[in-house]
């Protein structure tokens, strides 16, 4: 079975007039992502706390770079618009690389930590900015009956490079620990070798892609794929004057799926930054400690969420989106609670299972979180519901950091200058109850919705 997974990465079971692209891509998916690993907030994180010693408001800011760059996707689109895109993409990939050996070479003491933060916020801002617009590349070069498929072998071949690469790379740092320079630099020339190997990519139609788009009535045409796609035809004018605020006026069901999905992210975004600060507490001292820290924090999860995907993929194909998040939910429940009990423990591996449960939910969010809003929306506007989501995650995912330091460690009374407040000792592990409780509001929330929704179905089907 492994054997028969293998093949089917090879370059001569494509389409035929996907083998050149396919073939450059794959080598970026086999050594780009190492890239992209070193800025995940489970492994940058750890190094910002244990060797930067950076402050908690500066951890919670590394650590929401990744979700609300998001919010930056628009601008990179904009900017994008009339120019060739794989030499765009390949330049935001270059940043990336130059921002990873701007880290190595960063002091570990003031004003280095700071830095530290700066660099991470902006490369997180280059690689939304790269995710944004490689949607186009694969829309462009891959026939749409197999463009899952083919997109999706990118997708594992970059989540196991993800789980594997940090957990190998930091046994280093625990032998040294100032190798992680020498670990940034190295993760940056392998990861070129992927970036030269994507500029070599030639982009199907572009001539008439850039054409449409210097048009100067050209517009954004909705299509019923999700991402941020463009229709190119001449002429073609919107078809829909719906904005954001009409879609969630309007649409009742998708507006409290929105709701109910800002629970349930609340939940496992506050629950994700407690963990990474949790696991740093718990590693402090013991026999490698950042190889520890990155097993539990990054590669496990990942590992899980790799293997998983399969199993989740056949069970949405057949459900409606509000079902699958009641069971996707159960996982979100047992994970946060799992926490809170080795927290209480105060033995670390004891977070191995509740990491591998949270594995597994993170095996169907990566699918729920791309494909749900295809449930709820028009066809033609799917880019739209689309946006409404990836809005309200990076709205959450630039509060749950703080939120989730304030309730940890709470405040002193004269924490505001210009009005007195009862001082706040934090509640510490005892945060991941509140992260089930907001994982069950959401549980209920989705029952709800998918009875609604089910009831409905079967209303209309008499």
């Amino acid at each position: 079975m492994l054997l028969k997974s293998l093949e089917n990465f090879d370059v001569r079971r494509q389409p035929m007039m996907a083998r050149p692209s396919y073939a450059h891509e794959l080598v970026t998916a086999s050594t780009f992502p190492m890239a992209v690993a070193m800025l995940e907030s489970g492994v940058i994180g750890v190094l910002a706390k244990k060797t930067f010693n950076v402050s908690e408001f500066e951890l919670a800011t590394i650590m929401a770079a990744p979700i609300f760059a998001n919010l930056t996707s628009f601008m990179w689109a904009m900017l994008a618009r009339g120019r060739r895109k794989v030499r765009f993409i390949t330049v935001l990939q270059a940043a990336v690389l130059l921002f990873l050996l701007g880290i190595s070479f960063l002091p570990t003491v003031a004003p280095g930590p700071t830095l530290l933060v700066v660099v991470v916020v902006l490369a997180r801002c280059a690689l939304a900015g790269m995710v944004t617009l490689r949607s186009t590349v694969w829309r462009q070069n891959y026939p749409e009956a197999l463009r899952a498929q083919i997109t999706g072998r990118f997708t594992v071949m970059a989540s196991l490079i993800m789980a594997a690469g940090p957990f190998a790379g930091f046994f280093i740092q625990d032998v040294s620990p100032d190798s992680f320079r020498w670990l940034y630099r190295g993760v940056a020339l392998i990861a070129a070798v992927g970036v030269v190997s994507f500029s070599r990519i030639r982009l199907r139609g572009e001539k008439h892609l850039l054409a449409f788009e210097r048009q100067p009535a050209a517009k954004p045409q909705p299509r019923g794929e999700p991402g941020h796609v463009y229709a190119f035809e001449p002429g073609a004018e919107p078809r829909s004057r719906h904005t954001v605020w009409t879609i969630l006026r309007e649409d009742h069901d998708y507006r409290w799926y929105m709701v109910w999905q800002f629970f349930g992210g609340m939940a496992n975004l506050l629950g994700n930054f407690a963990l990474i600060r949790l696991v740093i507490e718990l590693t402090d001292g013991i026999r490698y400690e950042y190889a520890a820290s990155i097993l539990i924090t990054t590669t496990i999860p990942m590992a899980v969420a790799t293997m998983t995907v399969p199993i989740w993929a056949r069970y949405l194909d057949g459900v409606h989106i509000t079902r699958f998040r009641t069971r996707q939910g159960l996982f979100w429940i047992a994970s946060q609670l799992g926490t809170w009990l080795a927290g209480l423990s105060g033995i670390f591996w004891w977070l191995a299972l509740p990491r591998m449960i949270d594995g597994a939910s993170r095996g169907g969010g990566m699918l729920a979180w791309n494909l749900g809003h295809n449930d709820f929306a028009d066809r033609r506007m799917v880019p739209l519901y689309m946006g409404i989501h990836v809005t309200l995650t990076g709205v959450r995912g630039f509060l749950s950091p703080y939120l989730a330091v304030t309730l940890l460690y709470g405040w002193e009374p004269d924490a505001l200058p210009w009005v007195t407040i009862p001082g706040f000792a934090g509640i510490g592990v005892h945060v991941f109850l509140v992260t089930t409780a907001l994982a069950v509001i959401a549980e209920i929330g989705f029952i709800r919705l998918r009875n609604q929704v089910e009831k409905r179905d079967k209303t209309k089907d008499v």
